[in-house]
């Protein structure tokens, strides 16, 4: 059994004794293995932390302090340290934290209080990352008070351009404005592991901090004290009919299994609600026609096939704030919105993991912002008929993703015409190497990608081919963004690339030769490198150093006539490849 290397016994009360002072320069008065030899800069900090009893050392006067300290163990001391009340593992738990184990309540309360941002698994025996170490640090310690003038300056380490999101940057810079952390050698090492020399002086100087500079901690609510009552009614539990209400109230403290409807007459609104849906093609929470409603700090869990977390009515609007959507049914969504709906969403966590299921979807209007969302083993977040989708700031975490991250799809509206919109701006997106960015199936999409950190993603688009031989065009807008990415398009689908402000798109287009059409323009400033042969109908641009191509052939369309101006030669560029009639 894994021995555990850190004692439950709880930092505040560490904290209430006082920090005690040590002066052996560099030696540790408990552990031969930190000396002035060997990480004697953590001495002080790791012999307070055997003092006052909360970390324990590894056997035979060893504390190893250069072994990684693991996610679970992190948490723990976080917990330990901080209050962040009690919450269920029903609504937070973790398919990898088991109820037994000993960091279980500490990661059950560091989720429900926001200081840990992961869903579905958490790798608590897994190495953390610095980075990751402090995010979770700086809201712990911004939950309980102590976060008074946050910055974003981090013009003292050299390697800052690692640090793509603003929350990262303010948690970074805000710590190393309080004396919490100071980096290594100007450096920060964002994605380096850390430590166990390094927890020490992190919490050594975080307890340091706390004691000189005390503040009134905000009460934390727990999910006991989340309970309202109604009306001057008593709380009903786990009811399997719709609720309703005599007069407009906001519904607060439910549980339910039945469907709450937002009606705007009986009912205006959620908060502190939380809903287990299991009924196929039913909803957790619907918002009705023309009525408008607000869900608030809620839990909305849509379990069965083709159900619904939220969904919204056609002339609907919803305005979702700090809550939980997550969908695990197949072919069901977390958020979805008909035909002429309006949803305005900050702050949540958006899940899916349901086979073939959404985030989101919706033929209306959707606005997304600073929210955390996961796709697993679905098809993403679709714009149907002629929605849009703007998502800003958000987290997005995507593996097994059956066609694309975001998709255009054809729903009930007969139009051939229909053009889809999905703008994603100033976000973090990760995959799994086989994630597509775009996708389009039966329905034209107008796509903007401006500012985002994007990590390992394989294509910008990815179409295959339709059983229904409908032609689909996908005009995608780089706007101030990096992006290495292949593109591959089928005989139905028109492929439009814009790249400005900047914008460099690395990969290979087109190079099977298999899309009806591809159309890439590469405004002066942005740059094109190719990694392949690539067939791109008609190239613009304003100036060839803006296009490396890396020794490879690019061949276009000499019937085209927007390529009249090449007189269908063949042309040398700069790095050793050809533009070449085809």
């Amino acid at each position: 059994m894994k021995s555990k290397l850190f004692c439950a016994a709880a930092l505040t009360l560490a904290m209430s004794v006082g920090l005690s002072t040590f002066a052996y320069a560099g030696n540790s008065k408990y552990f031969t293995d930190v000396n002035e030899n060997s990480y004697g800069w953590a001495s002080d900090a790791v012999d307070y932390l055997w003092a006052n009893n909360i970390a324990k050392g590894t056997g035979d006067n060893n504390y190893s302090p250069e072994l990684y300290i693991e996610r679970g163990d992190f948490v723990l001391l976080l917990s330990n340290s901080f209050d962040f009340g009690q919450f269920s593992s029903y609504m937070y738990g973790f398919s990898d934290v088991p109820d037994d184990s000993y960091y279980h309540d500490a990661i059950i309360n560091a989720k429900g209080a926001g200081i840990v941002k992961d869903n579905f698994s958490f790798y608590p025996e897994q190495p953390i990352m610095r980075g990751d170490a402090m995010n979770m640090l700086y809201r712990a310690l911004d939950l309980n008070g102590y976060i008074k003038n946050a910055t974003t300056d981090l013009s003292m380490y050299r390697d800052a351009d690692a640090i793509r999101d603003v929350n990262s940057q303010m948690a970074v810079a805000t710590l190393t404005q309080m004396g919490i952390i100071s980096g290594n050698d100007g450096k920060i090492l964002y994605t380096d592991y850390m430590s166990r020399a390094e927890m020490a002086m992190v919490f050594y100087k975080t307890l340091t901090y706390t004691q000189a500079n005390p503040t009134e901690k905000p009460k934390t609510t727990t999910e006991s004290e989340k309970t309202v009552v109604v009306a001057n009614k008593p709380q009903k539990d786990n009811k399997d009919t719709e609720t309703t209400a005599t007069d407009p109230e906001i519904l607060s403290g439910e549980t339910t299994k039945g469907t709450i409807v937002i009606d705007g007459e009986k009912i205006s609104g959620i908060e502190n609600v939380e809903v287990r849906m299991q009924d196929s093609t039913k909803s957790g929470v619907e918002v009705s026609k023309k009525a408008n409603g607000t869900i608030t700090n809620s839990s909305i869990h849509a379990k069965s096939v083709n159900s619904n977390g939220v969904f919204v009515n056609s002339k609907a609007s919803a305005n979702i704030t700090g809550s939980h959507l997550y969908n695990t049914g197949s072919g069901s969504s977390a958020l979805k919105g008909a035909d002429g709906s309006v949803i305005n969403a900050s702050e949540c966590d958006i899940t899916t993991n349901g086979k073939g299921g959404f985030a989101v979807k919706t033929g209306g209007e959707a606005k997304i912002e600073n929210s955390q969302i996961y796709l697993s083993d679905s098809k993403g977040i679709a714009a149907e008929d002629k929605g849009k989708i703007n998502i800003i700031g958000c987290d997005i975490t995507a593996g097994g993703i059956s066609n694309g991250l975001f998709v255009s799809t054809k729903g009930s509206n007969p139009d051939d015409n229909n053009e889809a919109y999905i703008s994603v701006s100033k976000s973090n997106i990760i995959g799994d190497r086989k994630t597509t960015l775009f996708y389009s199936d039966k329905n034209n999409l107008e796509a903007l990608l401006k500012g985002c950190s994007v990590e390992k993603i394989g294509y910008l688009v990815n179409s295959r081919a339709s059983a229904v031989e409908t032609e689909n065009t996908i005009e995608i807008t780089l706007d101030a963004q990096e992006l290495e990415a292949d593109v591959v398009a089928e005989e139905y689908t028109r492929v439009i690339i814009n790249l400005k402000n900047g914008s460099l798109l690395k990969g290979s287009i087109n190079e099977q030769n298999t899309a009806k059409y591809i159309e890439v323009n590469v405004e002066s400033g942005s740059q094109l490198e190719l990694t392949s042969n690539s067939y791109i109908d008609v190239l613009k641009y304003n100036d060839v150093i803006d296009i490396y191509e890396n020794g490879y052939t690019i061949y276009y369309d000499k019937e085209n006539s927007k390529n009249d101006w090449l007189f269908s030669d063949d042309y040398q560029l700069a790095n050793g490849g050809m533009l070449s009639p085809e």
